[in-house]
Parts: structure tokens; C-alpha cells; sequence
């Protein structure tokens, strides 16, 4: 419950939350019913004798343990995915929040980086060029996050929350990948392009809600992220009970199988 304490705190700057609240709880119902009833049904197998008393009692607890399992972790799930539905559906609020001169200064670090007298369009494909352009644009997005961050004003949350997710490995894969995917959309480079041209049409393409976008497909793989550890972490501790029940009816069928061969006694005339 921890991250949906921390993300709560900062996604309320924004607007009111409780459509995603709803969302989460509508999930955490749901998983618990469906869950329940799957109990119900197979009762039967689950409940099948146990040698011990302790194990048999264990039993009849999983009609309360998992169903309040299953309610608690697909409420978060349900809490993340409603949050990720809803930041598409309220791109433009977000968008507002990202400061423009992000597009500007990252446009002249840029141009500053194609200035520089070592760096040869001559010797580069244009997939060499976007790649090393994409690292600046990279670099820059974090140290423009740091600065905004540094400042802790309430319409800075989100900004502050995309720095703490930009470091993993993972993420700085995917945004790299993703800049790179965009840029060669956008700027249908070929091999004769000159430095002034590509500095030109790269200043076009930032300033079209560059970083808006980036920050939003960061936010969403993050998201996305969270909701898999949920799903892996839930379905984990599930495999402890289905074991539980598994080595019951294993016990109980080898139990069956020598009484069934065991020799029977002879009646004796009297």
C-alpha cells in the first residue's frame, strides 16, 4: 500500500482522485467474489482429508485467507491500472505541467552538441545520428528534471516523480529507444543532411510536445511495471496453498492405493 500512498499524494495536485479510488476498489471487490465462488466450487477437492487436524483446520482457511488476498492485490492492480486509463484520458493536464523551456534549452543543447567541430555527419549514418542525438536529449531531460525538482513547488510533482523513475536501467533503455523511435519518425533524415538542417528540424520536432510525450510513455511503462510485480508477487504466494492442496490429494491417493492392495483377512469356518 505503500506506492499508492505516494503516488495518491502526488497525483491530488493534479485533480481529485477518487475515480482511480473507485476503480481500485471495483477491482478489489470483484477479485474477492470471483475468487470466493471459485472456492465454493471446488470445495470438495480443497477440502479433502488431511492426516493431520492442524492441516484440515488450514484448509477451511483459505476460504477466508484467499479471497482477502486476492481482493488486496487486484485493488492495487486495479488502483494502477485505473491511474494509467486515466492520465491518457487527462493528457492535456499533464502536458500543461511540464514547463516549456524543456523543449527550448534541450533544442540549443542540441545544436550545441552538432556544433561541436569533432562531430561528423560525413562518418555517421542517420541511425548513428539519432542514437548519439538521443543521448543528449536523454541527458538533458534529467538534468532539466533535477533543476525543475530542486525547486518542490506543487506543480512540479510530476516532474519530480518522472526523475525518480528515469534512473533504472530499464526506463533509460526504453526512453532512449523511444526518443530514437520518434525522432526518426519525425525528421525523415537521409545521408546528405546537413548539420544546420538536422539542428533545424530537431528544434521542429521539440517543440511539438517532445517531452510531454516522454514523460507520459515513461509514466505509463512505470506503471505498467508496478502492475506486473502485483500480478508475479499475488500468484507466488497463490502457488503455497495450491501446493498445500496438491500434496493432500497426492497423500490421500497413495493412502487409498495400499489399503486397495493390502491383504484382506481370511474368515476362518467355525
Amino acid at each position: 500500500m505503500k506506492e499508492i500512498y505516494q503516488t495518491l499524494s502526488q497525483y491530488g495536485e493534479f485533480f481529485n482522485p477518487a475515480k482511480v479510488i473507485g476503480g481500485a476498489v471495483f477491482y478489489g471487490i470483484a477479485a474477492l467474489l470471483i475468487t470466493l465462488i471459485l472456492l465454493i466450487i471446488f470445495r470438495k477437492k480443497i477440502l479433502a482429508p488431511r492426516s493431520h487436524k492442524v492441516l484440515q483446520v488450514l484448509a477451511y482457511t483459505y476460504f477466508i485467507l484467499l479471497p482477502l488476498l486476492a481482493g488486496f492485490f487486484f485493488m492495487k492492480w486495479g488502483f494502477f491500472n485505473s491511474m494509467r486509463k486515466d492520465i491518457k484520458a487527462h493528457t492535456a493536464i499533464y502536458i500543461s505541467h511540464i514547463p516549456s523551456t524543456f523543449d527550448a534549452q534541450t533544442s540549443a543543447a542540441v545544436k550545441a552538441f552538432l556544433q561541436d567541430q569533432h562531430i561528423s555527419l560525413a562518418t555517421l549514418s542517420s541511425d548513428q545520428l539519432i542514437d548519439a542525438v538521443a543521448e543528449v536529449i536523454y541527458t538533458q531531460y534529467n538534468i532539466l528534471l533535477e533543476k525543475q525538482a530542486s525547486l518542490k513547488q506543487g506543480s512540479n510533482l510530476l516532474l519530480s516523480w518522472a526523475l525518480k523513475i528515469s534512473k533504472g536501467q530499464g526506463i533509460a533503455r526504453l526512453m532512449k529507444n523511444t526518443i530514437h523511435k520518434m525522432l526518426k519518425e519525425k525528421l525523415g533524415l537521409d545521408e546528405s543532411v546537413s548539420k544546420e538542417l538536422m539542428a533545424s528540424r530537431i528544434d521542429e520536432v521539440l517543440r511539438t510536445g517532445f517531452f510531454a510525450k516522454i514523460t507520459l510513455i515513461q509514466a505509463d511503462h512505470f506503471l505498467k511495471g508496478i502492475q506486473k510485480g502485483i500480478l508475479i508477487t499475488f500468484f507466488i504466494l497463490l502457488c503455497i496453498p495450491l501446493a498445500e492442496i496438491l500434496i493432500a490429494h497426492y497423500l490421500l491417493r497413495k493412502k487409498m492405493a495400499a489399503l486397495a492392495v493390502a491383504p484382506q483377512p481370511v474368515a476362518t469356518k467355525a
